[in-house]
C-alpha cells in the first residue's frame, strides 16, 4: 500500500497511475503547463463571478458557486499544495487565485487548516508581492486559537498573539506587514535589515524555511507518494532566531536597537504614547514574571517520552540521554492528531497540554525564571528616550511607573553588592538608568514631582544619592556608575526645588537637609565637570525658590565652591564663536557660567551672601552676576570706574577660596558666615589706597569721566554725602591753616599723621573732581548740589591744598550754568570765599573770574559781591595784574556788574572813584580798550592820564586790598566793604589837585581841551550838551555883576558850545528835546550881543526839514509863522535875509501850489505859510525884494488878498517850547499853560512869558 493512502484502492482510482501508465502519444502540456492553464481558467472564472456588487459594493450572498466549489475541503487543500512545487509561475498564480477566494469568504478563518501559511512561507522565490497581499488580508483573520485560549490570554491582545504568523515570523515583521502594507513588507522580506523596527536577513529567511520544512517533514513524503494526501494541520513551535537574542520587541520596535543612540540616533517614533504604554505594561509583566509551572520531566511525561531512554512508549529503539528534537516532534504529531478537537471532541484539554509541553521543550533553553534584568534595562532606557525626546507631548500625562521605579531604587539602595566591581562596571546596571528615567519624567511634567513626593520617592532617592556621593573620589571618572547616579540625582533635586512642599523637605533636618551638604561635598570634585554642572542646576533651583535654602546652602559653603569655579573661563573662545562640546575649554566655559548662575541665585535676600559677594567680587560684580560678561571681567585685567581687577586681585581671591574650601572639608561643611566675607577681614591690596564711593573707584572715574554710569544721580548724592562727612576734617584743617598751630609730636607720629592727612586730602580732591565730572557729563543732576553750596564754597579756603581748591572752583564754575544753582548760591552768603581766592590763589584767578562773571546775572549775588569787597578785588586784578587775559576777565565782570539794573548805577559811581570815567565806560564796550586806556598816557578832552596817576592808582588799590584781605580772611562773613560818598582814590594827590584847579570840567570833559580840539567826538554827546547848556544858562541867569566875575568861565562855555554845535551840527536836533531853547531865547532877549549865532542858519534848516519831513509840515509852518510874527529886536531882517539866501520863499510858493493832501490840516498849514510871506514882505529892509518874488508868482495871486484867520487857531504848545524852571529838563511840548495871546496879535515884539509848572 502506498504511503499516505487510507487503505487499498484499485489502480484506476489513482490519478498518477492513469496519467503515467495508461496515457500514450505526444503530450500537449507538461505538468507545470497543465497546472498553469487550469489555474488561469479558475482565476478567470472567479473574476466572472465577483463576491461584491460592482455598482453598490455590497457583498453577494450566497457566495458564488465557483468559489464555493474551490473553497470545498476536498478541493482547497489540493490547490494550496501547489505552493510546494516552488515553481514561480505556479506559485504566483495560485496566490492570485487564493487572493480572489479570500475576499468576503465566510470560511476564511479556516484557511490555516490547509497549511497554506507554512507552504507559502517556504517559497524561496522573489516574486512575493502577491504573497504579501495574501498575508496582509488573512493573517489576522484565522481562528487558530480556541475560545479558552482567547479567554485565558486576558489582556494579551497584541498582534503577535492574534496573527497566524506569530510562530513563524519575528513580531517586528508581522507589525511591519500590518503597519506598512504588503509592498513595504515584500521589500523588507527580500532585503537585509538591521534597525529598530525590523531585523531581517536572508539567513533568517533560510532558517525559517528550514524550521518549516522540518515541521512538514512527515507530510512531504506522503504527498510525493499520494497527491491526494491532505495536510493535517499541526501548530508549529515558535521559531527562535539567533539574530534576535537579547532583543526585546515592544510595540513596533526592538528596544535594544532603539536604545542604541550611537548607531540609531533620533530614530523616529510614530506613536510615543502607545510605545510608553506598552513599555509600562511589559515592565509590569516583567516584574511579575515567574517561572514556568511545568518542568522538563513533566513535559516529557505529557508527550509520552522517557527522559532517560530518549524514546516514547512505542517499540522504537531506545537511545541514551534525553529525547532529541525529532523524537519530540514525532511524539507531538502523534498526540496532536489523536487529541485534536476536530477529530476528538473530548480531547481538547489533552490537546492543550500536548501543545504546552511541546512549546516548553522547544524553548526550554531560553525560559528564564523571574524578571530579566536586561529587559528591564531596555524598558527603562526606552522610556528615558521617550521622555527626553517627546517632553512636550508627554507633559499632559501623569507618569504611572513610579511605584515600580521606586521599587528598583529601594532595592538598589539596600543592595550590599551595589558597589561591587561586577555591578559598577556593568553597562546595563539598573540604578543609573532608573534615576535617569526618574529625572526625565520629572522634567517632562513637574507635577510628577508631587506624585513622587507622595510616594516617598525623594527619601528613597536621597538614600541612593548619599550612598553614591560618599564613594566618589578624586580618581572617579565621568563615566563611572556612581558619578552617573549623582548627576541624575542632582537633576531630580533641581526639579523638586520648584515645589514648596518639596522644598520644605529639604529644610527639615530629619528629612532631606542632608542633601544640601552632599551637594557641596560633591562640588569638591571639579574634574567631574558634568556632575558639577548638574549640582549647580540643583543648587540654582533650590535657591531660587526659598530664602531658607539659600541661607542653608551658604552656610554649607556653596558660595566658596561656586566662586572658585569662575576662574576656569577663557573669554577668547567665546568671542571666537566656537561651540564644540568636545572642546575641553568650551566645557569649562559652560561650567563657569553655571557657577555664575549659582552665585546669582544664592545672593538675593541673603545678607551674608551679599556681603561676601561685595567683599570678594566687588559691589559692581555682585550686581551683575546674571550677565555672562562678568566671567570676562573676572578673568581679565580691568581698570574702569566700577572695577579695578588685576592678576594680584585674582590670585588673592583664589588663595582665600582654596583655604576656605580646605576648612570646609575639615569642619563638616560648616561655614562661619558672620566672619566669612566681612569687609574688615579681607581687602584687596590693589584696593587699599582707592577711594570707593557708591561702588565706583573715584580715581579711575576721574581718568575716564565719559564712562556711562548706571545711576549718575545716586553717585552724585554719594559724593556730596562723602564731602559732608569730611566736613569736620575740612573745618579742622582750615582752622589749622589759619591759626598755624600744630601739636608737637614725635617725628614718627608726625610723619604718620602727614601721610594720613595727605591721603585724606587726596580723597577729598578726587571726590570733588568726580563730582565735577559726573555733573559735567550728565545733564540735569546739578540740582542735587542745591543746599550744599556752603560746603562746596568752604573748600575754597583750602589754600595749602591747591588741587582741592582748583577742583572746587571747576565744580562751582560748572554749576554756575544752572539758574537753580545760582539762586541757591545767592541764598548761601558764600561769595566772600570766592573773592578770597582772587588774592590767595593766583593760579586759579581765571576760573574764579569766570565764576564771578556767570554769577553776576543774579541781583542778590551782585549785591553780595559789592558788599564783600568784590569791586576792590577786581580792581586789584584789573590794575595790578600781570596777565592781560585776567585783566580782560576782570573788566568783563565789571561790565556785567554795571549792567545790572538795580545795582549797576551804584557800582559805576563807586568805580569812578577809583578809575577815570573813560576807562570805566570803556569796559562796557571793549575790555581790551579799557586796559589800553588804563596803560597808556592820555591828554584829550575826556581824559588826562599819565604815568604818575596810574602808578598812584595801582599803589593805592594794592594797599587797600591788602589791608582789606587780611581783615576779611580772618572773619570772612563778618567783614564788609563800603565807601564814603566823598571818597576819591586820588583825592589828596597833588597832581590830581592841580588838574582840578586848572581845568574846567563839564560832564567829565575838559572844556579847554575840547575848545582846542573841537572835532573831538565825545562819548555821550547828548549828556555832555545837556550839562554844558545847564552850566551856560546858569551863568546867563546870574546878575550882571556876578557874571562879570566869571567872565572867563562863561566865555569858555560859550566858545565851547559854539564850536561844539559848529563841529557837530547834528547836536542841534537835540536842543528842543533837552528843553533849553526857551532859556536860550530868554538869554538872547537880555543879551543882544549876537549870541543867536549859536543857531547857525536856522531857516536853511527849516527849509531842509520842510523838504524831508512832510509829515511835520504843519508844525514847521506854524513855527515859521511864529518866528516872523514875534521876532527878537534886531533879528527880523537877519532872518529874512537868511530866507532870501536859502530861497525859502520860492519853496513856500511851491508848497502853496500843491494840494498838501498828505499833510494834516492842509488849510491851516497854507494859512501859516501865507502869513509868513506877508510878514516878510513888511520888512523895511528886504520887504521890496520879497514882494517882487511874490508878485512874480502866479500862485501868490490866489492867496495875497485873502485873510486866513479862520484857519489859524491859537495853539498853546507854540507859546513856549517847555515849561518849568530853567535847567536840563526833559522836553515837553504839552507842558506849558494856555496863553492869552490871540490870533490878532501878530505884531508882538516880545515872546510870551514862560510859565513855570
Amino acid at each position: 500500500m502506498v504511503l499516505g493512502l487510507d487503505g487499498w484502492k484499485n489502480m484506476d482510482r489513482i490519478p498518477q497511475l492513469k496519467w503515467t501508465l495508461l496515457a500514450g502519444g505526444q503530450s500537449i502540456f507538461n505538468d507545470s503547463e497543465l497546472a498553469g492553464a487550469i489555474l488561469d481558467i479558475l482565476i478567470s472564472m472567479c473574476a466572472l463571478y465577483p463576491s461584491r456588487d460592482q455598482v453598490t459594493g455590497a457583498i453577494i450572498r450566497p457566495f458564488p458557486k465557483i468559489k464555493r466549489l474551490l473553497n470545498d475541503p476536498t478541493c482547497l487543500p489540493h490547490l494550496v499544495q501547489l505552493l510546494l512545487t516552488f515553481d514561480p509561475s505556479l506559485v504566483e498564480k495560485i496566490v492570485t487565485l487564493l487572493n480572489t477566494l479570500t475576499q468576503d469568504n465566510p470560511l476564511l478563518p479556516q484557511f490555516y487548516m490547509t497549511g497554506v501559511f507554512y507552504f507559502i512561507l517556504m517559497y524561496t522565490g522573489s516574486n512575493i508581492l502577491p504573497i504579501g497581499h495574501f498575508l496582509k488580508y488573512t493573517h489576522l483573520a484565522q481562528a487558530f486559537r480556541s475560545d479558552e485560549q482567547q479567554q485565558s490570554s486576558g489582556e494579551k491582545k497584541d498582534i503577535y498573539f492574534r496573527s497566524i504568523l506569530g510562530h513563524l515570523l519575528p513580531e517586528a515583521m508581522i507589525c511591519y506587514l500590518e503597519n506598512h502594507g504588503p509592498e513595504k513588507f515584500a521589500q523588507m522580506f527580500l532585503g537585509e535589515f538591521d534597525q529598530p523596527e525590523t531585523i531581517w536577513s536572508n539567513e533568517m529567511r533560510r532558517l525559517m524555511i528550514e524550521k518549516i520544512a522540518v515541521h512538514l517533514a512527515d507530510y512531504s513524503p506522503r504527498l510525493m507518494s499520494n497527491i491526494s494526501a491532505i495536510y493535517s494541520y499541526c501548530t508549529i513551535p515558535i521559531i527562535s532566531y539567533p539574530q534576535l537574542d537579547n532583543e526585546l520587541f515592544c510595540n513596533t520596535y526592538y528596544l535594544r536597537h532603539l536604545c542604541d543612540e550611537l548607531k540609531f540616533p533620533e530614530w523616529p517614533i510614530r506613536e510615543p504614547i502607545a510605545l510608553l504604554k506598552d513599555c509600562l505594561n511589559m515592565w509590569k509583566a516583567e516584574l511579575e514574571k515567574k517561572g514556568s509551572d511545568m518542568s522538563v520531566d513533566e513535559a516529557y511525561e505529557v508527550l509520552g517520552l522517557d527522559a532517560k531512554k530518549g524514546s516514547d512508549s512505542s517499540d522504537a529503539p531506545a537511545t541514551n540521554g534525553p529525547p532529541n528534537e525529532s523524537a519530540i516532534r514525532k511524539a507531538y504529531f502523534r498526540l496532536a492528531n489523536k487529541y485534536h478537537p476536530d477529530k476528538n471532541p473530548t480531547g481538547r484539554d489533552m490537546f492543550e497540554r500536548v501543545n504546552k509541553a511541546y512549546e516548553f521543550l522547544c524553548a526550554a533553553s531560553k525560559i528564564q525564571q523571574g524578571p530579566d534584568e536586561f529587559n528591564i534595562y531596555l524598558l527603562l532606557k526606552a522610556q528615558s528616550i521617550l521622555y527626553r525626546r517627546y517632553k512636550t507631548l508627554l507633559s499632559e500625562y501623569k507618569y504611572a511607573g513610579y511605584p515600580m521605579l521606586i521599587r528598583i531604587l529601594e532595592t538598589e539602595a539596600k543592595n550590599d553588592q551595589l558597589f561591587s566591581t561586577g555591578n559598577t562596571t556593568k553597562p546595563t546596571a539598573l540604578l543609573p538608568i532608573a534615576i535617569e528615567l526618574l529625572y526625565y519624567t520629572l522634567d517632562c511634567s513637574e507635577l510628577n514631582c508631587e506624585e513622587l513626593r507622595r510616594e516617598n520617592g525623594l527619601e528613597i532617592l536621597t538614600q541612593v544619592f548619599q550612598r553614591c556621593s560618599s564613594v566618589i573620589t578624586k580618581s572617579s571618572k565621568p563615566e563611572d556608575f556612581v558619578v552617573s547616579v549623582c548627576q541624575y540625582s542632582a537633576l531630580c533635586y533641581s526639579v523638586a526645588g520648584h515645589f514648596e512642599k518639596s522644598r520644605d523637605l529639604f529644610v527639615d533636618p530629619e528629612k532631606l537637609q542632608c542633601v544640601l551638604r552632599e551637594l557641596c561635598h560633591c562640588l569638591n570634585y571639579t574634574h567631574l565637570k558634568q556632575l558639577c554642572s548638574c549640582l549647580c542646576k540643583a543648587a540654582i533651583s533650590l535657591c531660587e525658590g526659598d530664602i531658607r535654602l539659600r541661607d542653608l546652602l551658604h552656610r554649607h559653603g556653596l558660595f566658596v565652591y561656586a566662586c572658585r569655579g569662575l576662574f576656569n573661563y577663557d573669554y577668547t573662545l567665546d568671542e571666537s564663536g566656537i561651540a564644540d562640546p568636545s572642546n575641553k575649554q568650551y566645557v569649562d566655559n559652560q561650567l563657569a557660567f553655571d557657577y555664575l548662575q549659582t552665585l546669582a541665585s544664592l545672593i538675593p535676600n541673603n545678607p551674608q551672601a551679599v556681603m561676601a559677594a561685595q567683599t570678594f567680587l566687588t559691589p559692581y560684580i555682585a550686581t551683575q552676576l546674571c550677565d555672562r560678561m562678568v566671567l570676562k571681567l573676572l578673568n581679565s585685567n580691568q581698570e574702569q570706574p566700577y572695577l579695578v581687577w588685576d592678576n594680584s586681585c585674582r590670585q588673592e581671591l583664589i588663595d582665600q577660596l582654596d583655604a576656605t574650601r580646605d576648612y570646609l572639608v575639615k569642619n563638616e561643611y560648616k561655614l562661619n558666615v558672620e566672619k566669612f566675607g566681612n569687609p574688615s577681614e579681607f581687602v584687596y591690596t590693589a584696593h587699599r589706597s582707592e577711594l570707593i564711593i557708591g561702588e565706583i573707584f573715584v580715581r579711575i572715574y576721574n581718568l575716564q569721566p565719559t564712562t556711562a554710569l548706571k545711576d549718575p544721580k545716586r553717585f552724585c548724592s554719594d559724593l556730596i554725602d562723602f564731602l559732608g562727612t569730611s566736613s569736620q576734617y575740612i573745618n579742622t584743617l582750615m582752622a589749622m591753616q589759619i591759626q598755624h598751630e600744630q601739636e608737637q609730636k614725635s617725628a614718627d607720629d608726625k610723619k604718620s599723621n602727614d601721610v594720613l592727612h595727605l591721603e585724606k586730602q587726596q580723597h577729598i580732591s578726587q571726590a570733588l573732581e568726580a563730582l565735577k565730572n559726573v555733573i559735567r557729563n550728565n545733564m540735569g543732576i546739578e540740582t542735587l548740589c542745591i543746599g550744599h553750596f556752603k560746603l562746596l564754597f568752604s573748600l575754597l579756603r583750602m589754600e595749602n591744598v591747591g588741587r582741592l581748591q582748583q577742583y572746587a572752583l571747576e565744580l562751582i564754575l560748572h554749576l554756575s550754568g544752572s539758574n537753580e544753582c545760582v539762586n541757591d548760591v545767592s541764598q548761601a552768603n558764600v561769595i566772600v570765599y570766592l573773592l578770597l581766592v582772587l588774592r590767595s590763589s593766583l593760579s586759579n584767578q581765571e576760573t574764579t573770574l569766570e565764576i564771578l562773571n556767570a554769577l553776576s546775572s543774579n541781583v542778590k549775588i551782585v549785591r553780595d559781591i559789592v558788599d564783600s569787597g568784590g569791586l576792590l578785588y577786581l580792581l586789584d586784578v584789573f590794575s595790578n595784574g600781570q596777565n592781560s587775559k585776567l585783566r580782560e576777565y576782570a573788566a568783563s565782570v565789571f561790565s556785567k556788574l554795571m549792567n545790572d539794573r538795580l545795582h549797576g548805577p551804584r557800582i559805576r559811581l563807586q568805580l569812578i572813584k577809583y578809575l577815570p570815567n573813560l576807562v570805566v565806560d570803556a569796559m562796557r564796550e571793549s575790555c581790551e580798550t579799557s586796559i589800553q586806556l588804563f596803560e597808556t598816557t592820555h591828554e584829550n578832552p575826556e581824559l588826562i592820564w599819565n604815568d604818575h596817576t596810574r602808578e598812584m592808582t595801582c599803589e593805592r588799590i594794592g594797599k587797600q586790598i591788602s589791608e582789606f584781605y587780611q581783615r576779611q580772611r580772618a572773619a570772612p562773613t563778618e567783614t564788609k566793604w563800603s565807601l564814603d560818598d566823598a571818597f576819591q582814590l586820588l583825592g589828596d594827590d597833588e597832581e590830581t589837585q592841580r588838574i582840578k584847579q586848572n581845568e574846567l570840567i563839564v560832564g567829565g570833559v575838559y572844556v579847554r581841551l575840547l575848545i582846542a580840539n573841537p572835532g573831538w567826538v565825545v562819548r555821550r554827546p547828548k549828556e555832555f550838551l545837556t550839562e554844558l547848556l545847564s552850566r551856560w544858562t546858569t551863568h546867563t541867569k546870574q546878575p550882571e555883576q556876578l557874571l562879570m566875575s566869571h567872565t572867563d568861565e562863561f566865555e569858555m562855555l560859550t566858545q565851547c558850545l559854539i564850536q561844539l554845535l559848529h563841529a557837530q551840527p547834528t547836536l542841534c536836533e537835540n536842543l528842543p528835546s533837552i528843553g533849553f531853547l526857551p532859556s536860550i531865547v530868554q538869554a538872547l532877549e537880555v543879551n543882544s550881543n549876537g549870541a543867536m549865532l549859536l543857531l547857525p542858519q536856522p531857516l536853511n534848516g527849516f527849509k531842509q526839514a520842510m523838504q524831508t519831513r512832510r509829515d511835520h509840515l504843519g508844525l514847521m509852518a506854524e513855527c515859521l509863522h511864529d518866528l516872523f510874527r514875534t521876532p527878537a529886536p534886531g533879528t527880523p531882517d537877519e532872518f529874512i535875509k537868511e530866507a532870501l539866501r536859502c530861497q525859502l520863499i520860492d519853496h513856500i510858493l511851491t508848497l502853496l501850489n500843491q494840494s498838501l493832501n498828505d499833510v494834516e490840516k492842509p488849510g491851516s498849514c497854507k494859512a501859516h505859510l501865507v502869513d509868513s510871506c506877508k510878514l516878510m514882505a513888511e520888512s523895511l529892509v528886504y520887504g521890496e525884494q520879497v514882494s517882487r518874488i511874490l508878485q512874480s508868482s502866479t500862485v501868490w495871486n490866489d492867496y495875497k488878498d485873502q485873510r486866513h484867520d479862520l484857519f489859524i487857531q491859537t495853539s498853546s504848545h507854540m507859546q513856549a517850547l517847555t515849561g518849568g524852571s530853567v535847567g536840563p529838563q526833559i522836553a515837553g511840548y504839552l507842558t506849558s499853560s494856555a496863553s492869552s495871546t490871540t490870533a490878532g496879535k501878530q505884531n508882538m515884539t516880545v515872546p510870551p512869558p514862560l510859565v513855570d509848572n
